[in-house]
């Protein structure tokens, strides 16, 4: 049974190192490239996970999985094998087989109560085995509301700004019209992929702070209104280059730097948000003392 059983695990891991590896470092590449810092996050989850189980290996080892649990894990290993090849053309159908191999393997090495004892690196490893994983909330927020909402919101913003600055805005739809220039909201441009990363990011620093839960939601929210906050005002910049500056001003703004610019500004004033809190502090004394 234990040749048996390491013969179906390695099967399970050739695919998910030898195959899914390279897509997945490829993918976070790719995005580093393009500018995007969910990657960093990935990668952080990632760690914490590694870190997380090694520090409890000792106890880990000691865990025994069932007959009817190692059956199980072997067929959820033998079905991500074989659907594997029908999977290559999209990279979230490789990530769902991985994560089908990736189950198997624990329940039928460690048992179902793996699951129980260590719900944090589980957390943490389905975060972060799709790099793409980022995307999701936005799929789910444009099926749930009414289309085009998050955009009438930013633009709603945007304009209010406007007008507290003292300049004659007003909005038709998604549109932000000044008297010599108009800037239209688009998906890409309504904060919801900002507020999507600090959500995600107060997750990572709860877990690697062990905070309580009340904590994370508080953080969370914060993180929500600091991003939408920030994309309101890199949006109002960009209507008032539109309208009175030169195209090369909303270009640079508009761009990968000036996009970095304002994000470096947002997570920097989310750290020292915090700090003056005494979140982490708090988390530190916490974990301390435990």
């Amino acid at each position: 049974m234990s040749k048996k059983h390491n013969l179906i695990v390695w099967c399970g891991l050739i695919v998910g190192f030898y195959y899914y590896l390279f897509f997945w470092l490829k993918t976070l590449v790719q995005f580093l490239i393009g500018g995007s810092t969910f990657p960093l996050l990935t990668i952080t989850a990632v760690y914490l996970a590694l870190q997380d189980l090694w520090q409890n290996k000792a106890k880990i080892v000691r865990f025994r999985a069932t007959n009817i649990q190692r059956r199980l894990g072997h067929i959820l290993i033998g079905c991500g094998i074989l659907f594997f090849p029908f999977s290559l053309d999209k990279g979230w159908k490789q990530a769902l087989v991985w994560l089908s191999i990736f189950v198997g393997i624990v329940i039928s090495t460690w048992g179902i109560k793996f699951f129980k004892y260590y719900l944090r690196p589980t957390f943490l490893i389905i975060f972060s085995i799709y790099p793409g994983i980022n995307v999701l909330p936005g799929y789910i927020w444009q099926a749930l509301t009414p289309e085009r909402t998050m955009d009438q919101i930013q633009a709603w913003s945007v304009n209010l700004a406007l007008h507290t600055m003292g300049y004659p805005s007003n909005i038709d739809g998604t549109w932000v019209n000044l008297p010599t220039g108009s800037v239209n909201i688009g998906w890409g441009c309504n904060g919801f992929d900002l507020m999507v990363l600090m959500l995600m990011t107060s997750l990572l620093i709860g877990m690697a702070y062990r905070l309580k839960s009340r904590q994370i939601l508080i953080i969370s929210l914060l993180g929500c209104v600091i991003a939408f906050v920030f994309n309101t005002a890199r949006i109002t910049l960009l209507a008032i280059s539109v309208a009175y500056w030169d195209g090369q001003s909303f270009d640079f703004w508009h761009s990968g730097w000036g996009g970095q610019i304002f994000s470096l500004a947002m997570f920097t004033a989310f750290y020292y948000l915090l700090m003056q809190m005494r979140l982490l502090d708090f988390a530190r004394k916490s974990h301390s003392s435990n």
